[in-house]
């Protein structure tokens, strides 16, 4: 991943420069948080097995968007309309979570019970070696504050801090991304195309290596603005 303050987004990279190295830790941008946690690895894998069967498999397709609504139910919040995998993974986000966000992040990404409906857009990528997506901000009026990116496979990387407008991520697999404030509204975020990384020694130590990327899922879940949800009207 590389992130850009959205008012300086067109510096480039000289190709005799020598390569970056990719940071294993999150850069200081407010609202930006990659905890040192990973998703189990057996749900992990339940998860990469129904996303691949159900919506990849066979066909010429590297997206798919899912659609749902928060529902009360007994004491937890559930998701009506999504697959009850993307709802099971929604939980074991909102636990594991809960200690490594701010309370009032947590709530915005997981409301309480009593809280209005709302509806949530999930969103799978899968990308093949090599692929990236061009930096953007999530369309303003479409999706509202609050970002979970859940990655798996592989790599959702960049180069290394350029400077204090630039920064590149590393994310190993099973980790979780959340976007909110000013790391979600003032700066652009996206995936070089490259088929490896310069990437930083493990807690900052040793030598930097070249990891060669691999096929990796991604899944995203965003809430979408009041009215956003309505089909058939003006796009934002």
């Amino acid at each position: 991943m590389y992130a850009d303050a959205v008012h300086d987004a067109e510096g480039s990279d000289s190709l005799f420069d020598e390569p970056q190295i990719a940071m294993r830790t999150a850069p200081p941008i407010p609202g930006l948080f990659v905890p040192p946690i990973r998703l189990p690895l057996e749900l992990a894998n339940d998860i990469v097995r129904e996303c691949m069967s159900l919506y990849f498999d066979g066909r010429d397709v590297n997206q798919i968007m899912l659609f749902g609504r928060t529902v009360s139910e007994h004491s937890q919040n559930m998701e009506s309309g999504l697959p009850t995998f993307l709802n099971t993974l929604l939980q074991w986000l909102a636990e594991m979570l809960r200690d490594h966000l701010p309370k009032k992040v947590h709530e915005m990404l997981f409301p309480p019970k009593d809280a209005p409906q709302r509806a949530r857009q999930a969103i799978l990528n899968l990308y093949r070696p090599g692929e990236g997506i061009s930096p953007h901000i999530d369309l303003l009026r479409r999706f509202d504050d609050g970002i979970i990116g859940y990655q798996e496979e592989e790599l959702f990387g960049g180069a290394g801090p350029l400077d204090r407008n630039h920064w590149d991520l590393y994310l190993e697999e099973r980790s979780i991304l959340v976007l909110s404030e000013d790391a979600r509204y003032d700066w652009t975020h996206g995936i070089d195309g490259k088929q490896e990384d310069f990437v930083s020694g493990v807690d900052g130590q040793g030598e930097p290596e070249w990891i060669e990327r691999g096929t990796r899922l991604s899944i995203t879940f965003r809430w979408l603005l009041p009215g956003a949800d309505i089909v058939g009207g003006p796009e934002p």
